[in-house]
């Protein structure tokens, strides 16, 4: 089995549930371990325009698995689907957004996948999880997390209490 972390975002139809949702999906696959699960952050949307969305509720699931990134890939989007994910709009509103961030150590770039996800490490709502759940991880490409995350503001990010 490979050690895989997953972001999950939502901003549309209960973010909360939404995420809740996709994490017991995921748990309730033959072939996936959900072995962590980190906090849900709140977070202001990134739009590439100025409409307004509403905030984002984001976690990182660090999961064991024997699916090929490609597989796990079709998972996830069959989990965003049955969610009611509808892809329109680069970086709009949806209700649910799953990306792999990290497949073990590998790197891979496909014309499907890039992994490392590609800007992961500019992004507080997906470092700061992460860093919850492994603070000793280290990313292929990019370093130690705990020295990346001495560059990210907290800044727009807040833990959820719930």
């Amino acid at each position: 089995m490979i050690t895989v972390y997953i972001g999950l975002g939502s901003n549309l139809a209960d973010p909360l549930q939404q995420l809740t949702i996709a994490i017991e999906s995921l748990r309730a696959h033959p072939d996936i371990i959900v072995s962590n699960c980190s906090s849900y952050y709140q977070s202001k949307a990134l739009t590439l325009d100025d409409t307004t969305q509403p905030d984002y509720f984001n976690a990182v699931v660090e999961v064991k698995t024997l699916l090929n990134p490609e597989a796990l890939l079709d998972k996830l989007h069959e989990i965003e689907n049955q969610q009611g994910r509808i892809r329109k709009t680069k970086w709009g509103a949806r209700t649910l957004d799953l990306d792999i961030l990290l497949y073990g150590q590998e790197e891979i770039v496909t014309e499907r996948l890039k992994i490392p996800h590609p800007h992961m490490c500019e992004r507080n709502f997906v470092l700061f999880p992460l860093y919850e759940i492994n603070p000793v991880l280290v990313i292929p490409t990019f370093g130690k997390l705990s020295a990346i995350i001495e560059n990210i503001s907290m800044d727009g990010l807040k833990k959820d209490s719930e």
